[in-house]
């Protein structure tokens, strides 16, 4: 009889922590099925949104320049403000190395898209893209335009 279950050939059993049901077989891929998560910020008329593989695009804060300094304040309690940047494009650096996938995961499912408030020129503003790892056990990896 065909079902729609794996064979017990093909899953293994990993050692799992002490009372838990070790009946549970895990497939061999299970490290590899959270695949990591890619978002761009941008730094526009004074603030720092985020835009996901979906294009939702959601506001995450203020991003002010005085001066040759720039600096930010998120919503939330994400990341602590930061300030005295030389330019927008380092402190969405900063910012995407203190983000964590669960904040804007939780921030794109709160928050509604403004795709369509930004307006013309988003595409030219700063950016810094960041790849995040929804389990939290890789470095986010971030590339950054001024």
């Amino acid at each position: 009889m065909l079902t729609a279950q794996p064979s017990a050939a093909a899953l293994r059993t990993t050692p799992l922590p002490e009372g838990t049901d070790q009946a549970a077989p895990t497939p061999e891929l299970a490290p590899t099925a959270h695949a990591a998560h890619r978002f761009t910020l941008y730094a526009w008329h004074g603030h720092v949104y985020a835009s996901n593989v979906r294009d939702k695009l959601i506001d995450l804060g203020r991003l002010d320049q005085d001066g040759d300094t720039w600096s930010y304040a998120l919503d939330g309690d994400a990341c602590p403000a930061g300030s005295g940047f030389a330019s927008a494009g380092q402190a969405l650096a900063e910012v995407a190395r203190c983000l964590t996938f669960l904040y804007l995961d939780g921030q794109f499912t709160a928050q509604r898209d403004q795709s369509g408030m930004p307006g013309p020129g988003l595409a030219e503003a700063p950016q810094a893209v960041v790849t995040l790892d929804p389990r939290g056990q890789a470095a986010p990896v971030i590339g950054v335009r001024d």
